[in-house]
């Protein structure tokens, strides 16, 4: 069940790619910043190769090649994050079938999952492609792809909100994070024909008193967090996009029905993640 020690680790996926070990050290800091073990994950696919339309089973030693490739991938892992922050507690997990599937188990027994924006082979393409997509939007547990330059503090965390009733656990997972970094929140709402017409519908006849409204109750549980609120008349997209540059992580909902939804990330869904200048965390609103 969650609220054990073990459901209170940080995980994260590591392929041995320089964007996997970006996101090791990223997540490292993350559990420090929390007071939280970290676990590092690797999964093995299964090798099913194809002739004829039928499966084939690779030799036994070539499988445990393939095993003992993995173990020194979370042992290189473990050390960097060791190395990183000496005195974090640091687990490792061979995992074993589909990677979006084991990690999406995976998370289950976890605070948040942290995945580089890059892998190797079909690793990359799993993280990006939709079914990464799948990934973030499905999960109960926030999913953060690290992606920008994450060495050198900014100062600012960005979460984006629509103005909707299901920013609630978005905008408390933004608040936490400025509060254990020490950073400001800045809260963006990008205003353009399209939120507009939505803000009508709604009945929102001022955004900007709407906005106050959505943010007092975390103002009332963060005091200690600089929050401002920001209006921007431009494309959804591009404004996430532009604040990221100067933000440590941005914060964006999503729907939870497979993708991040057009309200958060315009018409492309890929965009943030793809694009973003900080790691962006993904929160369902469930």
């Amino acid at each position: 069940m969650r609220g054990t020690p073990e459901h209170e680790a940080v995980i994260v996926a590591t392929d041995g790619s320089v964007s996997a070990l970006a996101a090791v050290r990223w997540a490292a800091d993350e559990a420090v910043r929390y007071g939280r073990p970290l676990r590092i994950v690797h999964v093995q696919e299964s090798w099913a190769l194809t002739a004829f339309g039928l499966p084939s089973v690779p030799p036994a030693e070539i499988d445990q090649e393939r095993s003992a490739v993995a173990r020194n991938l979370l042992e290189e892992a473990a050390q960097l994050a060791a190395d990183h922050r000496p005195g974090l507690v640091i687990t490792t997990e061979h995992l074993h079938g589909h990677v979006v599937q084991a990690l999406r188990e995976a998370s289950a027994r976890g605070s948040e999952i942290v995945v580089g924006h890059r892998g190797l082979n079909r690793f990359a393409e799993l993280l990006l492609g939709s079914t990464g997509l799948a990934l973030a939007g499905h999960l109960e547990t926030p999913v953060v792809v690290v992606r920008g330059e994450v060495a050198s503090p900014r100062g600012e965390v960005v979460v984006g909100t629509d103005l909707g009733d299901e920013m609630g656990r978005p905008l408390k997972y933004a608040f936490e994070a400025a509060r254990s970094r020490g950073a400001s929140l800045r809260v963006l709402h990008a205003w353009d024909a399209t939120a507009g017409v939505r803000a009508i519908v709604k009945g929102y006849t001022d955004p900007l008193d709407r906005l106050e409204e959505q943010l007092a109750p975390f103002r009332a549980l963060f005091p200690e967090v600089k929050a401002t609120e920001e209006m921007v008349y431009d494309n959804v997209l591009q404004a996430l996009i532009e604040a990221s540059s100067s933000a440590d992580l941005l914060v964006v909902g999503s729907r939870g029905r497979g993708a991040l939804t057009g309200t958060m990330l315009g018409s492309s869904g890929h965009g943030v993640l793809h694009h973003a200048r900080c790691p962006v965390a993904v929160i369902t609103p469930h």
